[in-house]
């Protein structure tokens, strides 16, 4: 069943899809381009967004739509940006995700729109459910149905009550999920003009309840109607009711159960068997163009045939499936190409630098020995006894030398190893100690007994609460800016661009994250200096640089492992910063070189900052 509901999942996915290659996205991708910079403009970066549903491109245009609300100044268009950002992401960008729909939240709440912010808690709702967190997904479902009871939308009650009762039953409780279907039913059968495809979806999940039951009888007769209603609108939702028509008879008859009242059912309604709905859904207009329905198709037929004991058929079917899986894979981008030729060019350059040097230091080695045979035997004792007392003052220098960059080392990793264990020993006491407390305090609070007729009370009440809350979500977020749990979940691209993610949306700059080259895993060390150095640096730029932009680059080469952190700030006179006010930038460096690295700085007054940090990815050999 859990197969059946992923299948149900992509589907859905692949009808969005193909919706988004209508003659209206294709119109929309065109008008926009010349519309003025307007919430116009930016309602219709967001509609085509939508058209798309998932994806980069969808990423893209809510991206586009998101700089433009900021660029004029629309609480409400920002707030629209961040949750369509927040829907277009898949589900491998959790974090991402629930940061952006965090934003939406901040941005409607400031100005009380209590239509957004329903429409994120449905949203909330959705992505957890589908992520697995089913007790949560109906917490925000709940919360988004208070909302429209408030308004009194009872439209969007009821489109919440499907998506709740999706939630119900996969989580187990299909008569709970049957009482939010019927009452969303009985809305949607009295409205005029009547809708469709929404009384369908109902149908259909009505048929996954009473198949999840085991009641194939019922299963079959609410598909049956959800098939209705989709052919009536000519919506291309009849191929998931056909198909799922097919599989809960094959199911059926897996089961050992009587098939004969099942397949008389669909007999009434024009089709003479269970392969005649799944050849009808192949061939109904719109699905070679949506690669999910395909798979769908693909599903039922592997099902027909494992029933008929064809388990060769069954495997070239999923081998078929695989190979369509491995052709939409993407190639790599035109622009990661173009930054790894850069990289190129730029060590290139440095390897003839270096030729230089190598040539100008023997032409000077050549006239230096010339110099001293030309003196004579006289000096050439006294020359080599002063080479060998040099060379000999040099071999000690450089023996003191490393003993002395040796004991740094040392130093340098025991402070940064107590600074992470610290860290982390604060990180854990705020979470499991303060947080604690404070949800302690909260439940404590919200049970005792108060008589809100009083106003004033309420209001004490309110206020308090608030301030818990405000304070719970201080102490989350210093925990995390201690010790990022993403860093040890996810590794360190996934914790960067979180890290990015958050800055771009507190604060007033926009940031960027980009990530060119195969990703190259290093050990937990090395991603915590690294995550440090990048946090120190943005830190810097909120502090110092009055920027508003800001980009994060990791470029993964053969070789070299390149950071680079920009913005476009006031910069500095890297030259005269004053040693008091360098801290963050020597403990930048600190950890650099801890970790192997080189570190660059450049700036000047007016041009912004650059800091590069490059690791060599293998060690170099020792001559």
């Amino acid at each position: 069943m859990l197969t059946n509901r992923l299948c149900l999942f992509f589907i859905l996915f692949g009808f969005y899809s193909g919706a988004g290659q209508s003659a209206e996205l294709d119109s929309l991708r065109t008008a926009v381009e010349m519309m003025p910079a307007d919430s116009l403009k930016c309602e219709t970066y967001l509609k085509i967004a939508y058209l798309i549903y998932a994806g980069d491109e969808s990423v893209l245009y809510a991206k586009k739509a998101l700089k433009l609300s900021k660029q004029i100044d629309s609480k409400q268009l920002i707030g629209k940006s961040y949750h369509r950002l927040a829907w277009c992401l898949s589900l491998d960008e959790m974090d991402m995700k629930a940061a952006y729909l965090d934003s939406a939240t901040t941005q409607f709440t400031a100005i009380n729109d209590l239509y957004g912010l329903g429409y994120v808690y449905d949203t909330k709702g959705s992505i957890l459910t589908t992520y697995g967190s089913i007790e949560e997904g109906m917490e925000a479902y709940e919360k988004a149905y208070t909302i429209y009871t408030e308004i009194a939308n009872p439209e969007r009650q009821a489109a919440i009550l499907n998506n709740w009762a999706i939630a119900e039953y996969t989580g187990g409780n299909t008569s709970g999920a049957l009482l939010k279907y019927q009452k969303a039913l009985d809305f949607r059968l009295k409205e005029h003009p009547i809708d469709h495809v929404s009384i369908a979806r109902l149908y259909q999940g009505m048929g996954e309840c009473y198949r999840i039951d085991g009641d194939m009888e019922q299963a079959v007769a609410n598909y049956l109607q959800g098939y209705d209603h989709r052919k009536k609108a000519e919506n291309i939702g009849v191929v998931e009711s056909m198909l799922s028509l097919a599989s809960c008879i094959y199911e059926a008859a897996e089961k050992k159960i009587d098939t004969t009242s099942l397949v008389d059912q669909i007999k009434n309604h024009g089709f003479n068997s269970t392969y005649n709905l799944i050849e009808t859904a192949e061939n109904t207009r719109g699905v070679e163009d949506r690669i999910g329905l395909q798979f769908y198709i693909m599903d039922g037929k592997r099902q027909l045939h494992i029933l008929n004991k064809d388990y060769k058929a069954a495997y070239d079917l999923l081998l078929r499936q695989k190979q369509i899986q491995e052709e939409y894979k993407l190639s790599e981008s035109s622009l990661e190409a173009f930054v790894d030729l850069k990289v190129n060019f730029e060590k290139d350059q440095l390897k003839i630098q270096l030729l230089e040097e190598e040539v100008s230091n023997q032409k000077k080695r050549a006239q230096l020995e010339l110099l001293v045979f030309s003196l004579g035997g006289l000096f050439l004792i006294s020359a080599i006894g002063f080479l060998y007392y040099k060379n000999r003052v040099k071999a000690g220098q450089l023996e003191l030398n490393e003993a002395h960059r040796e004991q740094q080392i040392i130093s340098m990793r025991s402070m940064l190893e107590g600074q992470e264990k610290e860290r982390n020993r604060i990180a854990r006491d705020l979470h499991d100690g303060l947080g604690n407390l404070l949800s302690s305090l909260k439940v404590k609070i919200g049970s005792l007994q108060i008589n809100f007729d009083d106003k004033s009370t309420q209001k004490i009440y309110g206020t308090a609460s608030q301030m818990i809350d405000e304070a719970c979500n201080e102490v989350r977020k210093i925990a995390h800016e201690m010790m990022p749990q993403s860093l040890k979940k996810l590794g360190l691209r996934k914790a960067l661009e979180d890290l990015v993610l958050k800055m771009d949306a507190i604060h007033e700059f926009e940031a960027d994250f980009q990530v060119h080259g195969n990703e190259k895993i290093f050990d937990d060390n090395t991603n915590v200096m690294l995550f440090r150095i990048v946090q120190e640096a943005l830190n810097n730029i909120v502090k110092y640089a009055k920027a508003k932009q800001v980009s994060v680059q990791l470029n993964y080469s053969e070789d070299w492992f390149d950071l680079a952190i920009e913005d476009d700030g006031v910069g500095f006179d890297t030259q005269s910063l004053k040693k008091e006010k360098g801290m963050g930038l020597k403990s930048i460096a600190f950890r650099t070189e801890f970790i192997g690295g080189t570190f660059d700085l450049n700036s000047r007054p007016g041009t912004g900052t650059l800091v590069t940090i490059n690791i060599p990815l293998e060690p170099k050999k020792k001559a």
